[in-house]
């Protein structure tokens, strides 16, 4: 008899073998790094054509490659107290203008949309086993539990897969379309933002199985993840807007168990403001894939 924890380890590989042969996957993560590349280039391009500007208005050739100029601005004093106002914590600003725009412009994409990958890829998961009734022969073999934790390792390990290749992808655009490149600064900064960007997903992909339980239909739970992520963004923004003394520290509560709450300290290089990030947006994902996993636990098959 296989052990739990050899059970899982089989339903995780399998899950990510299954995702990888699934053309839907396939087409989802494609795009999604199709999306960086558009994203990237519109981004190189529209850089290029400030600096031209800047470089015109100052009497001076412009530069046939973007990215010479920028390099030179991200390092001045007068631009660095300049986002240090804007961004409203100098010290932060300065962390993050070390950071190479490309890469820095990478890591924004990939914290803002891959909550809405992992629910167009990960909401119908569960919800398409308990359709087709094929979770009734796994079931002979393992626990519920262990089945659907499996399913939510390989998924997350499909998740990391999409990330790297989003990363690679960009990296890509920077080494083709810029000037003053750094290849292994940029690939660095690159992959530590696509592993934070991951870290993000992890508290969205708990929230998309915790739906995909909730349902037999993979259509209904693909629209139960997209919606539980809208309104979970809603209750966020109202929370942290409305939060304060009094009664509204209540609020204080509903924003910290939000993933938006913990955003903010992925940026942070240091380990004070980043590690409380990496451990609450897992337990987030935890806590949310548990209530489905509540109703899924009890239900006939």
């Amino acid at each position: 008899m296989r052990t739990a924890l050899s059970q899982w380890w089989v339903v995780a590989r399998n899950e990510l073998t299954d995702a990888v042969r699934t053309k839907r996957a396939w087409i989802l993560v494609l795009l999604y790094v199709a999306g960086s590349v558009v994203a990237c280039l519109m981004f190189v391009h529209i850089l290029h054509r400030i600096e031209n500007q800047l470089l015109q208005s100052l009497g001076l050739a412009v530069s046939p490659e973007s990215g010479s100029a920028t390099h030179t601005l991200w390092k001045s004093s007068h631009f660095r107290h300049i986002m240090g106002e804007l961004v409203g914590d100098r010290d932060l600003a300065n962390r993050l203008l070390d950071v190479p725009p490309l890469s820095l412009y990478y890591g924004w994409l990939s914290l803002t949309f891959t909550p809405l990958l992992v629910m167009l890829i990960s909401s119908p998961r569960i919800a398409e086993e308990v359709s087709t009734a094929s979770v009734r022969y796994v079931l002979f073999r393992t626990s519920r539990a262990t089945w659907c934790t499996g399913k939510a390792a390989g998924q997350a390990a499909l998740l990391l897969c999409a990330l790297v290749l989003s990363a690679a992808a960009a990296w890509g655009v920077g080494m083709l379309r810029m000037g003053a490149f750094d290849p292994a600064g940029n690939a660095a900064a690159m992959l530590v933002l696509g592993f934070k960007a991951w870290f993000y997903g992890l508290a969205y992909l708990g929230l998309a199985l915790g739906a995909s339980q909730w349902s037999r239909s993979p259509v209904i739970a693909t629209g139960l993840g997209l919606a539980a992520m809208l309104g979970l963004t809603v209750v966020a923004a109202a929370a942290n807007h409305w939060r304060g003394t009094g009664w509204f520290r209540v609020l204080d509560v509903v924003w910290a168990l939000t993933p938006q709450s913990h955003k903010l300290g992925l940026w942070h290089p240091d380990a004070p403001h980043l590690i409380p990030s990496l451990i609450l947006l897992p337990v987030l994902g935890f806590l949310y894939f548990s209530v489905g996993y509540l109703r899924f636990a009890r239900r006939d098959q």
